[in-house]
């Protein structure tokens, strides 16, 4: 429902984005629902002009399900999780109010009460996907029908007519709230990208390992990972006969025939200089051994404008028992001995 400059491949991760974006709002909100929920009492004690002891355990039961999420709001991170937990608060509140009211000699204060709801709702839409907070703010109408059941509102009918149209109004504010958060989004987006890209190659740089290591400094992959690590060849030869704007044109052309080489899985780094190392993820160690070697062919008979190369390559295949950074030492370590053994060649560190 958000537009068209969202696709669905982006659909999961910008909900998520927004999720993340509003949460902290979103859930103070649904705090502040939950106490507002309590201080209502203050109000049942005015309209029966003493301690209302009747509304006293409904308006205060709202510690429960305020309980409930407090202890889950650091520890539910999915939007989709999100949003229930959140949506939780207010009908936890409704629920309670209705309570409340069944205790009350004048009901008629009940339109009051659920006209507030529906900008307790609009709160916590904040965080969630639209699609979502329809559902969810729809079951209020349907609170306040089952309510009407055993309350027997007087103005029923007037209450269902002022609710309709605030949760069409209430659905628009959030349609319109989604939309302009995709621009937000997309700039975000450019932004992350634009820290993570080499601006040369358009490649990614060495900050993009804070998104693919955890914690341990392991790379997060389910699958294999086979390390290369590629170095041009005599480069500094290249700059200073050819000058360095035909470097960086040899540069991007090493990234580009990397890039066409490899799968939308894999992952090409420009690590410094005329170094780069490649992720292939998912490969077995005869699949990698083969790319390499097919990289190396390619990049040597290729034309890219100025003048021939070749390249070096060093392997090492990942077992998931090391560090990242001890990965790569094995894989430079490769390349090292490429580079000192008549380099134009693939060197596994296994074979050293």
């Amino acid at each position: 429902m958000i537009t068209k400059k969202i696709n669905k491949e982006e659909r999961n991760d910008f909900y998520q984005s927004k999720f993340d974006y509003f949460r902290k709002v979103s859930g103070f909100c649904a705090v502040l629902i939950g106490l507002l929920e309590i201080s209502y009492f203050i109000t049942d004690c005015q309209l029966y002009g003493r301690f209302a002891i009747e509304t006293l355990i409904p308006r205060v039961s709202i510690v429960f399900p305020l309980a409930l999420f407090l202890f889950l709001y650091p520890r539910v991170r999915d939007y989709k999780w999100g949003a229930l937990l959140y949506y939780m608060m207010p009908h936890a509140a409704m629920w309670c109010t209705t309570w409340a009211i069944y205790h009350l000699e004048i009901k008629d204060f009940a339109r009051e009460g659920f006209i507030i709801m529906h900008f307790a709702f609009l709160a916590i839409g904040l965080c969630a996907p639209l699609k979502y907070h329809l559902f969810y703010h729809s079951l209020l109408i349907l609170d306040i029908a089952i309510s009407n059941l055993y309350n027997h509102y007087e103005y029923y009918s007037m209450m269902i007519g002022l609710a309709v149209p605030l949760m069409v109004g209430v659905f628009l504010m959030m349609y319109i709230l989604e939309n302009s958060y995709v621009d937000q989004y997309r700039m975000k987006k450019e932004l992350e990208l634009s820290s993570k890209s080499d601006k040369l190659t358009t490649v990614y740089n060495r900050y993009i390992m804070n998104d693919i290591v955890d914690e341990k400094d392991h790379f997060t992959f389910s699958h294999t990972t086979t390390v290369l690590m590629l170095d041009i060849d005599f480069f500094k030869k290249v700059n200073d006969t050819y000058g360095h704007e035909a470097g960086d044109k040899i540069l991007r052309h090493v990234a580009s025939e990397i890039k066409s080489q490899i799968y939308g899985s894999d992952y090409v780094i420009r690590w410094g200089g005329e170094e780069f190392v490649i992720l292939l993820v998912g490969y077995d160690h005869t699949r990698a051994l083969d790319l390499a070697q097919r990289l190396r062919t390619s990049l040597s008979r290729t034309d890219n404008g100025v003048c021939p190369i070749t390249v070096s390559i060093g392997l090492h295949h990942y077992d998931g028992n090391e560090t990242y950074r001890e990965a790569i030492r094995k894989a430079d370590k490769a390349l090292y001995y490429a580079k000192n053994h008549g380099r134009d060649q693939v060197v596994d560190d296994k074979d050293i």
